[in-house]
């Protein structure tokens, strides 16, 4: 991306929205790299995670959409910081963009799967039992609202008081981005939150730490 063009970012009264906006709208997220390889997040919200992942100590971080499996590097690398023997497993249906490199990288498991397939559930299951700690997940895969529920149900037995889950991408669908796509991340933690309104607790200070994010109302503590 030739970083010189893209133009300035609005400003106005609310200068949060315009800004992230403006980040997205440009593309500036699609050119993230960790360590060379791409994370296409907003890099305020990977400076949140690590904040999180220090606090929460996880011994498990679970990981729906790998992609090019930058993310999952990046967490791979803080988690055996903070905690020693932290593992990511991280999903996804796809592996031809995935970085050769995640895959030998230590602490790292990679499940060529459908997220909500039964069987990641289980590895899940098995991985937190043979991990001392918490459990940090974060969905980032198929944004329609449907599969995104879905993943949020399929953690539901999983998940115990003191894990701590992130849905990525309620930015879209006019929230503020991407207006008319359809129902997406945001709708499916509204839907959740009406089947199971006790579950979760948002995180509503961390969400705003940074001045906007690309998980509003999507930063949950489980209680």
């Amino acid at each position: 991306m030739n970083q010189s063009a893209i133009p300035a970012p609005a400003t106005g009264s609310d200068c949060g929205d315009a800004f992230h906006r403006w980040y997205y709208d440009t593309g500036v997220w699609e050119g993230v790299r960790f360590l060379g390889v791409p994370c296409l997040k907003s890099v305020m919200d990977l400076w949140n995670y690590q904040e999180i992942l220090q606090e929460l100590k996880p011994g498990l971080i679970v990981e729906f959409g790998t992609r090019h499996g930058g993310s999952a590097l990046y967490f791979s690398l803080i988690a055996q910081q903070v905690r020693l023997g932290a593992k990511v497993l991280t999903v996804d249906i796809e592996d031809h963009l995935l970085d050769p490199r995640l895959l030998s990288t230590p602490g790292v498991e990679f499940m060529k799967c459908s997220s909500i397939d039964p069987q990641v559930g289980q590895r899940i299951a098995q991985l937190r039992e043979e991990l001392p700690g918490p459990v940090f997940a974060i969905l980032d895969s198929d944004h329609r609202k449907p599969h995104v529920l879905q993943e949020m149900l399929s953690l539901r037995e999983i998940l115990r008081a003191g894990d701590y889950l992130i849905v990525e991408d309620g930015n879209i669908n006019g929230h503020p981005v991407l207006p008319g796509w359809g129902e997406g991340p945001h709708e499916a933690i509204a839907a959740y939150f009406e089947l199971h309104p006790y579950d979760y607790v948002k995180d509503s200070a961390r969400e705003r730490k940074f001045g906007f994010t690309f998980a509003p109302d999507g930063f949950l503590r489980r209680i």
